[in-house]
């Protein structure tokens, strides 16, 4: 068997817990999107890759060694993703025993999460032998053509004779049409993946059509802002509607598998670019089902009725997040923080008008609700609360596709919350990455209101008591999912 360059591994949340809990949505058992699409850009650059899902392993085989298949590829570089903060206890304690059991192979992190915290973590975590900073396409390769000279590779903070050396974030993707993110083949047990990922964490084949964003929501890590910090990049850029179909193509050819969960949102400015990719995918006869979020209203009808005609909609699933029903609050928020985060700017009107169309054109419609935000009292959360469970019961008698979903607030490291939480009034409970380790290393992964709860207080509630709202919000999850 041929050795290969390098070993990809999606850790799981923690190893504490992870015996009891691997088939549940809170081990996280969804990868990155750009695994992939790293994976078969070595390949082209004539590197062999594999990628490895430690949970899915462990799942399928209980007596799963990640040291027995390592032994077996002999990896020269082993890349562990730190993109979700989720992950932290698992990457490091998945490197940590890779790094004590074969010491000349090198030990790499990367993602978002892996990027802001690079300084802390390669002080703190000495088998860590880098991290590639933001981008990692061009770097992963320079990486593996440069093993031997490290300062070569760009966007690479790494460990040579005991010091620390920083290359800088000097590269940034500008085309993504030279990507795939459906090759399948690199992951070890793809067939039971997609079976997982459905199962467990209810989403269809992630496919990534865009990278950055334009707008700045506050608890999102991924906004303008954050992408600045963190990789950056300045700009959104989209792939091409022909590659999307590509890909899609690909999935579908190859895994007889027909949804995928778009990587980016709907809104006034995105509406002719999807309309574009759903004329493609008709021109082809392409049949599949779609799950789709709004990331700001209002949408159109036209292009409601064009997503009606391309997807079958039975299997789809348009997603928003109100943040809360309290038509009160959505104005006090925009009034306080618009000019930064302009999420809340709609009214309950507008609200029911999405719901009436999603009706209309019979598209399962799951809003996305959270409690916790900025200044938000009890009087607030309780119109938040009563509001949803009259819009629940309301469209239950009308036996309409609406659903809810709420899970505690984790402030993301990045976001606008998190770099400056005295503004928004929140005291975080988690200011280093340590605390994030601390923070899921305790995380039994259970369903998430009766998890470790908020990491955060604010000036108004308590951590407790955002605890204890989360899972009364659960009751009207629960209610209007079995429903739907």
């Amino acid at each position: 068997m041929t050795d290969i360059d390098i070993l990809f591994i999606h850790p799981p949340r923690n190893f504490e817990h992870l015996v009891d809990n691997m088939k549940k949505r809170s081990s996280f058992l969804l990868m990155p999107m750009g695994l992939f699409s790293m994976a078969d850009l070595l390949d082209r650059n004539g590197y062999n890759s594999k990628i490895v899902n430690y949970s899915l392993e462990k799942t399928l085989h209980p007596k799963f060694s990640i040291l027995k298949f390592i032994k077996k590829d002999h990896p020269k570089v082993i890349g562990v993703d730190l993109h979700w903060v989720q992950h932290s206890a698992g990457a490091l304690d998945l490197l940590k025993i890779i790094k004590r059991n074969f010491p000349s192979v090198f030990t790499l992190l990367g993602g978002f999460t892996a990027s802001y915290y690079a300084k802390e973590i390669m002080q703190k975590y000495k088998f860590i032998d880098g991290i590639i900073q933001g981008e990692a396409e061009l770097p992963i390769i320079e990486l593996l053509n440069n093993i031997k000279h490290l300062e070569k590779v760009p966007n690479l903070i790494y460990r040579k004779n005991q010091k620390i050396y920083d290359n800088g974030i000097n590269y940034i993707l500008d085309d993504l049409d030279q990507l795939n993110f459906t090759n399948v083949d690199y992951l070890v047990h793809w067939k039971e993946y997609i079976k997982y990922i459905n199962k467990v964490m209810h989403t269809p084949w992630p496919l990534e059509i865009a990278r950055g964003c334009q707008f700045n929501c506050v608890n999102c890590g991924g906004s303008f802002h954050s992408c600045k910090i963190i990789t950056r990049r300045n700009r959104v850029i989209f792939r091409s509607p022909e590659r999307v179909v590509d890909d899609i193509r690909r999935l579908v050819e190859k895994t007889g598998y027909n949804g995928v969960f778009y990587g980016h949102g709907v809104y006034r400015a995105t509406e002719k670019y999807f309309m574009k990719i759903h004329e493609k995918l008709r021109d082809e006869k392409i049949r599949i089902h779609s799950d789709l979020e709004i990331w700001r209203l209002p949408i159109s009808d036209t292009f409601f009725r064009d997503y009606f005609k391309t997807y079958d909609v039975e299997e789809s699933m348009i997603w928003f997040s109100v943040r809360s029903f309290s038509e009160n609050y959505r104005k006090k928020f925009h009034t306080r923080f618009g000019e930064l985060d302009k999420s809340f700017d709609f009214t309950n009107d507008d609200l029911n008008k999405l719901i009436n169309k999603m009706d209309k054109y019979n598209i399962p419609l799951r809003l996305f609700w959270d409690v916790g935000n900025p200044f938000e009292n009890k009087i607030d959360f309780l119109k938040n609360y009563l509001y949803a469970l009259k819009l629940v019961f309301k469209n239950i008698s009308k036996y309409k596709k609406l659903s809810m979903w709420s899970e505690p607030i984790i402030i993301s490291p990045g976001c606008a919350i998190e770099l400056k939480n005295e503004t928004f009034g929140i005291q975080m409970t988690t200011k280093t990455f340590e605390d994030y380790v601390r923070l899921n290393r305790e995380s039994e992964m259970k369903i998430a209101p009766l998890d470790v709860g908020v990491n955060f207080r604010t000036s108004t509630l308590s951590k407790a008591t955002i605890d204890i709202f989360n899972k009364l919000m659960f009751f009207i999850n629960l209610i209007s999912v079995i429903t739907v």
